[in-house]
Parts: C-alpha cells; structure tokens; sequence
C-alpha cells in the first residue's frame, strides 16, 4: 500500500529545499514532519543544478530531520525546459505503441531534440479511433542532473511528478475544482501560471519574474549583497498603495513621477508581472471561449507585502491565497508556511488521488 512506511516528497527550489513526510491516519492525509533548506546563492541556475555537492549535502541534512530513508521518495522537476502540449493522434491499443509514435508526433512541439528528451503522457479522451493526450516531456540531462544530487543524499525518487500536475491535484484535493481554475505560482526563480481542471491542463505558462528579480532591484540600486537586499525586500515589501482603482493610478502615478529610484523600479516590476499574467488568462479565455473561474495564487514570492495587491488592481480580478494545508492533517506544533509549500502537499495529494484512481 502506498502509505505503509509513508512517502516523503522533496520539492528543490531555486533558493531552497522543502520536504514534507506524509501518513495516512483515520483515512486522511496527514503531515508527520515538514521542513526546508536554504540553498547558496546561485547554487540553482535556470532549473539546473550547478553545484550538484551543495545542494546534496543539503537534502542529506533535510532527509535526516525529516527521517524518510525508509519512505517512498517522490520529487519533481522544475518547470524550466518543462514542455506541456495537448496533442491529438490515432488510438494505439499497445501503449509501447503509442508511446513511440508520440514520441515522433511530437518533434515539431520541443523546443530541443526529440532524442534528448524524457517523454510521458495522459489519455484524456478516445472518440472515433483518435485520442487527446496530454503531452509532457522534459530534457534527459535535467533529469539526469536531479537525480545526481539525491544519490549524492543517498536517496532513490521513485516518482517523478511535474509541478502544473501537482496544484491541480491540490485544488481538486481540496474539492475547489468546479470548472477551470487558475493557479499562479510566484517562486524565486519565475512565475508560473497554470490553468486547468480535474480532467486537463488547457494552459501553463512560466513568466520570468519572480522573487529574485524584486531583490535584484534592490541589490542594484544599494549595492547590497544577496542576503542584504533580501532582508530589506521582506521587511519593507512593496511601497503601500491603498484604495480603488482610480486611488491606485494616482498612487502608481505619484511613484513614477519621483523618478526611476527604487520604489518605482519594484512597481513596474509588480505591474509588468501582473501584466503577463491577465495576459496569460485572456488568451485562455479567448481560445478556449470558457472563463476561469476562480484564481489562486501561491508561491515564496507571493509572501512580498503588496504583491499581490498590485496584482489584483491591475488585472481587475479577485485573487484567493491557496492554502495548501487544507482539509489535511498535521502533527501539533508544526510550523506551516503555506506559501512556500503547495507544490510539496500537492505532489504528496497526486499520489493519493493517484493510488484512489
């Protein structure tokens, strides 16, 4: 059974490690141990790892607090490089079969060699001898690049999951999922907009601006070290702008008309994300003539005071925080930060939806 010695899911970000160690207690999902890592600066460069001892040397510290060598290992990929493609092809009966004409299906939708990439798929639907599939394919040396680091902790992944799949799960855990639902995802590295319902992935897009760019401003601007400029993002956030909407184009305007100085910088930063993003829900809306209907939106950026304010002023839609803890249990005195783990319970919650299936 899938929990008799519990699975562990190791989610590596940009900037740090989380683990989350899951039971199954009175029939539900529960949290055992929770914990993260923070890894050097730059130790993570466009979703590779670029010093592979580092960051083994911090998963072997966090799978020794989390205690999960016996557990089922699951992990995930990160979404650089991540290709997802809805394809449609003539049903083949022997899934080899159909696997190895995906495979050559697919050359024209990779952005690299079809040769060089990892590829797998879902059967969404068969009607009159074609199939839609959901197509995922990643490159071979990234997955070759992420498994080098857990055997350097002495760890085997058994599952490999993407991180669209696993906040789909999470919202359809959470019974939330009632048309299409979009997730924004803001990490350190990049944003990831994810739009979706229990059956399908209709839209994932990764934007390029994420927590560092913030801390990047500020790095530049007062010549300050990583860490420095970091310590000053979270406490100060972004310059407060309160009110409706005409308030807050007088406030934007204001910002602007002091120069290009600091706080001007991180709002254009805030308005250009949020920019991309309604960008992204248009074309959705427009291709697939469905609106979304709701929007969540989650991620260690998502924790920058006043992000996700400017997000919402600017794109004119009601934005809810995804709280990954939901309808899940968890040991007492655990330290949640919600933020900063809905990719790991959502990996934790395809499993189980998985293994229901």
């Amino acid at each position: 059974m899938l929990f008799r010695k519990g699975i562990t899911v190791i989610d590596i970000g940009t900037d740090s490690i989380k683990g989350v160690k899951f039971k199954r207690k009175r029939g539900t999902l529960f949290v055992d141990r929770i914990g993260s890592k923070s890894l050097p600066y730059e130790s993570i460069e466009d979703g590779y790892i670029v010093d592979e001892a580092a960051v083994g040397n911090r998963l072997n510290e966090l799978a020794d607090e989390l205690g999960c060598r016996s557990s089922k290992i699951i992990t995930t990929i990160p979404n650089n490089n991540l290709v997802i493609r809805n394809m449609e092809l003539p049903y083949i009966e022997d899934e080899k079969k159909m696997a190895e004409a995906l495979k050559w299906e697919s050359e024209d939708h990779l952005p690299y060699p079809v040769e060089s990439a990892v590829q797998d798929f879902k059967i969404l639907s068969r009607e009159n001898g074609r199939a839609q599939i959901l197509l995922v394919a990643a490159k071979s040396d990234l997955i070759d690049n992420i498994m080098n680091v857990f055997e350097r902790a002495y760890l085997t992944p058994t599952v490999i999951n993407i991180q669209p799949m696993a906040l789909i799960s999470l919202v359809e855990y959470q019974n939330h999922i009632e048309n299409t639902v979009a997730i924004v995802d803001i990490g350190n590295s990049g944003t990831r907009v994810v739009i979706g319902n229990n059956h399908n992935i209709y839209l994932f897009r990764n934007i390029d601006i994420g927590g560092f760019e913030f801390t990047r401003i500020i790095m530049e601007e007062d010549n300050l070290s990583y860490i420095e400029a970091e310590n000053i993002k979270k406490k100060n956030g972004l310059p407060e702008i309160e009110g409706g909407i005409e308030s807050f184009e007088l406030a934007i305007e204001q910002i602007a008309l002091t120069g290009l100085g600091q706080s001007h910088m991180l709002i254009s930063q805030a308005r250009s994300l949020a920019d991309q993003i309604g960008r992204s829900l248009d074309y959705y809306e427009m291709k697939f003539k469905s609106p979304v209907d709701r929007i969540y939106v989650t991620g260690g950026g998502a924790k920058l005071a006043g992000l996700i304010n400017v997000i919402r002023q600017e794109i004119g839609r009601e934005l809810f925080l995804l709280d990954p803890f939901l309808n899940i249990g968890y040991r007492k005195g655990i330290a949640l930060t919600k933020e900063e783990f809905a990719i790991a319970v959502g990996l934790g919650v395809s499993e189980v939806l998985e293994d229901e299936g």
